[in-house]
């Protein structure tokens, strides 16, 4: 009895610090669910002091670093996650490969990005990108120059969008009560604001203030755009209006665009939109050239990945149009956020589900001169190894960046861009269409382009000195397509163009029909089967009518054509019997000629050479073979004008 007491007691005793981890995970798992990673690592860090240790505790753990931009904290426990043994979340693979990016250890960061892509069934070849060419100029110079806009602050400054001529917005988490200091529980910083700066004549930021009015409340606000005639504004805001914070089902509360106006010197008539939901998040606006087109981030049902781009139309009424989300050509199962188009109604967005250079990377979408979409990595030093996002750039090359980059790595910073050359992806195939036998160039023949996949592109005709040129995408391959009427056709395929190359080219056509000149032999120019005769015969076999139906196509195609008929026996028997019967077998063939192709007889002639010219060894007294001897019994088809 004593025994089963005392077993009870170090039951208890045993499972009271297990039962406390447990509390301690489960009370982690809430702050988790609520996005408060700060608080959620402190905890997880004292289980795993504790030998607590699991898949998921990893998981999550890394995550919390994850999600606050702390790769390189997140990635040790990513390993450990690895480590054990069990089934992990596609999503892990991802997650662990941008941790590996960042701390520069780029296969293994490949790998898990293609188990990644390999997991969620992508075509990896689709996340090719191009950002070599965009690094520097043609003489190696940098395109761009970046440098710190001069209003950053030890907490986090991001998101410009242009305002006016003259002025920048961007949202900052600088202390924004001198009382009340409110934070949000993600990272402990303060809430965001929304702020105006001045742009100086450096293209630097002065004289940062908070936004007048009613767009900045107790909550986040952030990306705000403002549309040309400086009445309207769109914004990214908490689940918070008119005094009340709402939640989803969950008890999430999701981000938001709001539409504000400007009147008397501030913005008010803060407005829900019809896209925004209590269910998901909708984010960082931006607007078409002509303020008709609002672009948007958002995780709603129907997105590929993380977050995805969306568009709607402005109506006149004010109203949104449908929303449509742009698609696999630019959304990937990663994250793609920031969208800006510019003046040229070029987008450019942050995305890190491309193979980039760092956590996220700042992208074009470039049309090729077909009307193709092509996703253009910006390169260095847009892009670095951290997070680089909210690039806004205008028309005099000076422009804005986001990123954590750099020494205050986990901080987010602006950083103003000087712009040398805008973006300039272009290559030209050109070249000159010439009869393959004159070497004369060969006006309005047709050129057409087709892609790798022989997909046709475009069309071109030469011109009257038989030259073209077609725009091109550069870092492509190419089949170049010639023809022209009475002219066979021919290609040329064209291996990789490099970015602004011009490549010349030359192709050449031949006549249809048979290229010949005088002297020419029609029997070896044609591929003709030669013309044999039976021993001591001069009769047209039944198999030669074939060949010689052939010589009389070509001699009716082609009237101006005077052929000799040249006729050999082999070396058996004299010399005089030889050339009498190559006399009879030439004028055989002549008659054949005339008789079933009706050509005319001062077109064609015959001659018999004997053994004069025999083709190979079997002179006399040389034993030869009967299938030897009959090489030398034939009838040769000799060209003699044109």
């Amino acid at each position: 009895m004593m025994n089963k007491i005392l077993h009870l007691i170090l039951s208890v005793i045993l499972s009271v610090p297990l039962f406390a981890q447990e509390v301690k995970k489960e009370r982690a798992d809430k702050n988790y669910d609520k996005f408060a990673y700060i608080r959620a690592t402190e905890i997880y860090e004292k289980l795993l002091k504790n030998g607590y240790e699991s898949k998921d505790l990893y998981g999550k753990l890394g995550d919390a670093y994850y999600f606050n931009a702390r790769y390189e904290q997140a990635l040790p426990y990513y390993e450990k996650m690895f480590a054990l043994e069990g089934e992990i979340a596609p999503e892990y693979y991802y997650r662990y490969a941008q941790c590996l990016r960042v701390g520069g250890q780029q296969q293994q960061a490949d790998k898990a990005m293609e188990t990644f892509y390999t997991r969620v069934g992508y075509p990896e070849e689709r996340l090719k990108t191009v950002h070599k060419s965009l690094e520097t100029l043609r003489d190696g110079t940098p395109r761009y120059v970046l440098n710190d806009a001069g209003i950053n602050t030890d907490y986090a400054d991001f998101g410009t969008g242009f305002y006016g001529s003259d002025n920048v917005l961007f949202a900052s988490a600088r202390d924004t009560g001198i009382f009340i200091k409110r934070t949000h529980k993600w990272n402990e910083m303060p809430f965001l604001k929304l702020y105006v700066a001045t742009i100086d004549s450096t293209g630097r930021l002065t004289n940062p203030e908070k936004l007048k009015g009613e767009v900045n409340s107790r909550y986040h606000q952030t990306t705000a755009v403002v549309t040309k005639d400086g009445k309207t504004m769109y914004f990214t805001r908490n689940n918070y209006r008119n005094g009340k914070r709402r939640r989803s089902d969950d008890g999430t509360n999701y981000l938001k665009i709001y539409r504000a106006t400007y009147s008397d010197g501030e913005w008010k008539n803060i407005e829900n939109l019809s896209i925004n939901s209590d269910d998901y998040s909708t984010a960082h606006p931006a607007l078409s050239p002509d303020d008709k087109h609002l672009y948007f981030v958002s995780d709603r049902p129907g997105t590929i990945g993380n977050s995805d781009i969306f568009v709607t139309e402005i109506l006149d009424d004010g109203n949104l149009g449908p929303v449509r989300n742009l698609g696999s050509n630019i959304n990937t199962p990663g994250r793609e956020t920031f969208p800006f188009v510019d003046e040229n109604g070029i987008l450019y967005f942050s995305s890190n589900g491309y193979d980039g250079l760092g956590g996220l990377d700042v992208y074009a979408v470039v049309k090729d001169p077909f009307g193709s979409e092509h996703i253009v990595n910006m390169g260095e030093p847009i892009n670095s190894s951290g997070d680089d996002f909210s690039y806004v750039m205008r028309n005099d090359g000076k422009g804005f960046l986001s990123s954590n980059r750099g020494e205050k790595s986990g901080f987010d910073n602006i950083y103003s861009i000087s712009q040398k050359e805008v973006i300039a992806l272009h290559a030209k195939l050109c070249g000159t269409v010439v009869d393959s036998l004159t070497q004369e160039p060969l006006n309005g023949a047709l050129v057409t382009l087709l892609d790798s996949d022989n997909k046709e592109l475009s069309k071109v005709r030469t011109d009257d000195l038989g030259n073209f040129c077609v725009k091109v995408w550069p870092f492509s391959t190419y089949n170049l397509r010639a023809g022209k009427d009475e002219y066979q056709s021919s290609e040329k395929w064209i291996s990789e163009l490099k970015n602004e190359e011009e490549r010349n080219v030359v192709i050449e056509l031949v006549k249809d029909g048979i290229r010949v000149t005088t002297g020419d032999d029609l029997t070896e120019k044609m591929g003709l089967k030669p013309i044999y005769f039976d021993f001591d015969g001069s009769g047209i076999r039944k198999v030669s009518e074939i060949e010689l139906g052939k010589v009389i196509e070509v001699m009716k195609a082609y009237p101006n054509v005077v052929i000799e008929v040249r006729s050999h026996t082999d070396s058996r028997g004299s010399n005089a019997y030889n050339m009498a019967l190559s006399e009879r077998r030439a004028k055989a063939t002549v008659k054949y000629i005339i008789e079933k192709g009706g050509i005319s007889p001062d077109r064609i002639t015959g001659k018999g050479y004997g053994e004069t010219r025999l083709v190979n060894s079997c002179a006399d007294g040389v034993s030869c073979s009967e299938k030897e001897h009959q090489q030398n019994r034939r009838s040769e088809f000799i060209l003699m004008k044109m």
